[in-house]
């Protein structure tokens, strides 16, 4: 008889913590709400790309109507010379070649060296037109406009941008 009043007194005593705990845990902070949502607004911001940081330094930088032309232009210039997206296709056989790699009984070195050089000669050139058209769009600016320019790029260096290590 004793032991089944322990028993009982043991399983009140463990679901009344439970019931405190996950208490605990949907308990919302607003505090804590800001800052996630502080932080989820800042990983948006990095989904949008290199580009989107450029655009939203332009905007800070009061164009004239006569560079904001000149800027779509530059840009729809770089935008033809882009390469088109890979197809559904090619990237599922991207991926299916991918597998293939990591699954085989024997790890074809020179094969994984051929998809790392074609992906690193991509980003290459990528980022390579991106930096020329950055180049056109800076000459285009007032000699005021590219201090600010200036001032705000080596602000944003040590902001923001952390290393993927």
């Amino acid at each position: 008889m004793k032991t089944s009043s322990i028993f009982k007194t043991s399983l009140v005593a463990l679901v009344a913590s439970s019931a405190l705990l996950a208490g605990q845990l949907y308990a919302v902070d607003e505090s804590d709400t800001t800052a996630k949502t502080e932080q989820m607004d800042r990983k948006a911001d990095r989904k949008q790309g290199p580009r989107d940081g450029m655009h939203k330094m332009l905007r800070k930088l009061d164009l004239t109507d006569t560079q904001k032309e000149q800027v779509k232009v530059i840009a729809q210039k770089y935008k033809a010379d882009r390469p088109e997206r890979p197809t559904k296709e090619q990237r599922e056989a991207h991926r299916a070649e991918m597998l293939a790699l990591v699954t085989s009984a024997y790890f074809d070195e020179v094969k994984a060296t051929e998809i790392a050089e074609a992906q690193h000669q991509k980003r290459l050139q990528g980022m390579l037109s991106q930096l020329k058209m950055q180049n056109e769009i800076y000459q285009i600016l007032t000699p005021e406009q590219q201090q600010v320019f200036q001032e705000k790029f080596a602000k944003g260096q040590g902001k923001g941008h952390k290393s993927r290590r």
